[in-house]
């Protein structure tokens, strides 16, 4: 009937808001995280990430489909593999997303057992397909956090694994700039990554100073959200094989963007 139809379209409008509000604050959560890489990504990435998060585990819970929690589990996975993250990286996603949802919904511990299971044997299904030494499914959903218990020794250890982390993370990216020859543009990956700029190799002649027009990551898949960034040459290190490399520090905040 057409007051059904209304019902239910409203329900889902309202289900879609409160999705997207919880995209946007888990993922400015997120990016207060440094324990977790993916607090290297940009704002509407991780905000997509978490949105999808949302909707899985609220598949799972309102209707106890929990095939997008499996798949979005074994995607994020893959993704943090090949781009040289740790397990921890991904479980501090997942829990950081898991307490804010905590906080902000309402959700109890209770509603989140079920689904906590599911990521559990996803885990364990997963480990042999990744190249991680493990995927320890029992650090979850525990807090991995260090506290002020924690050593001194573990503290050093982290903190090193996370800087050499750091320093090899692999993203891809699409370069425009604009000159005498018109508009040009490569796509190429990411060397190292910070908060700050990033650092690629390429065969293309930069110059110090010059302004880049950056998609940071480039994903060319479908449900991929490319937003530009503003960056400027402040490195140049010409390599052995005629290529460089090439520094840039960001000119505007990977925070969210003005629509």
């Amino acid at each position: 009937m057409p007051f059904e139809e209304e019902e239910t379209t409203g329900a889902q409008l309202l289900q879609r808001e409160r999705c997207d509000r919880f995209a946007t604050g888990a993922a400015e959560r997120i990016r207060l995280d440094e324990k977790c890489l993916f607090s290297l990504l940009p704002h509407e990435e991780l905000s997509r990430l978490a949105g999808e998060w949302y909707e899985a585990c609220a598949q799972a819970m309102l209707r106890g489909n929990y095939a997008p929690i499996d798949t979005w589990v074994r995607s994020q996975s893959n993704l943090a593999a090949a781009q040289g993250f740790a397990p921890d990286d991904l479980i501090q996603l997942l829990l950081s997303c898991r307490r804010y949802a905590t906080e902000i919904e309402g959700w109890s511990e209770d509603v989140f057992s079920t689904v906590d299971e599911v990521i559990q044997e996803v885990f364990v299904a997963i480990r042999a397909d990744l190249p991680w030494t493990t995927v320890d499914s029992s650090n979850y959903p525990a807090d991995t956090s260090h506290g002020p218990e924690a050593s001194a020794v573990t503290e050093e250890w982290t903190s090193e694994r996370r800087r050499f982390m750091r320093n090899r993370l692999s993203f891809p990216i699409r370069i425009r700039t604009s000159g005498n020859k018109g508009q040009t543009e490569e796509i190429t990956r990411t060397q190292s990554v910070s908060r700050a700029g990033l650092y690629f190799v390429t065969c293309k002649n930069y110059r110090t100073d010059q302004i880049l027009k950056i998609n940071f990551p480039y994903w060319n898949e479908p449900g991929g959200i490319n937003c530009e960034y503003t960056a400027k040459v402040v490195r140049l290190d010409p390599l052995q094989d005629k290529t460089s490399g090439v520094g840039v520090d960001f000119l505007e905040s990977l925070g969210p963007k003005q629509r």
